[in-house]
């Protein structure tokens, strides 16, 4: 009678049922990180060259520190931009190799000293002064540096952690579109300045 089941069924009734990930207890959590949400492997060479072109400035020692530390934070069940939040923001800049902005929405405070640490690592020996204005945002302060670095073939990407925070890279002009591309393949929510400027013009 099985058999005849089986044939009608389609599948092979007299067969032992294989258990499902609920009834089969030796499937461990992590194992199912692993196989479920684990990014590809496409995302992660996309990720590391990503870092590989916003920190070439500071030299291939540090590049490789910080390509590492980044990477070391990509567990199963980790985003990319988890990864780049504790394995840059967390412990990564030092000062004298300085990255990226990181400033909360409103600490205007933070943002001249970080840009100036900025152009030291980019070899400008110009120092930047934030232009005061009776209210002065974060926003703001960031677009009058945006400004004055643009014609000096300079130019901000500005990353989005989603978090009340701005961050904010600096890189040669005409590298900043290969760079946000290369964030995009790494599932990286990247503007070059141009459109972040425009789409918080009336911020």
């Amino acid at each position: 009678m099985l058999k005849l089941l089986s044939k009608l069924l389609g599948r092979d009734l007299t067969a032992p049922r294989e258990p499902t990930i609920e009834e089969d207890e030796s499937v461990s959590d992590a194992q199912i990180r692993e196989e479920f949400f684990s990014v590809s492997k496409e995302v992660k060479q996309a990720l590391k060259r990503f870092i590989a072109l916003i920190t070439v400035q500071l030299g291939a020692v540090e590049s490789q520190r910080l390509i590492a530390a980044v990477m070391s934070n990509l567990e199963p069940g980790d985003t990319p931009s988890e990864a780049i939040q504790n394995g840059l923001l967390d412990d990564g800049q030092r000062r004298g190799k300085w990255l990226l902005i990181q400033v909360d929405w409103n600490a205007v405070e933070e943002v001249e000293w970080q840009a100036n640490e900025l152009l030291t690592v980019a070899g400008i020996t110009e120092t930047w002064h934030l232009q005061g204005e009776t209210e002065m945002t974060v926003l703001r302060a960031l677009m009058q540096f945006s400004a004055w670095v643009k014609p000096r073939g300079l130019s901000l990407l500005h990353l989005d952690l989603g978090h009340d925070a701005y961050y904010a890279f600096l890189v040669l002009a005409e590298k900043s579109e290969e760079i946000r591309r290369a964030a995009e393949e790494a599932c990286l929510k990247v503007q070059v300045s141009d459109a972040f400027e425009g789409e918080h013009a009336r911020a």
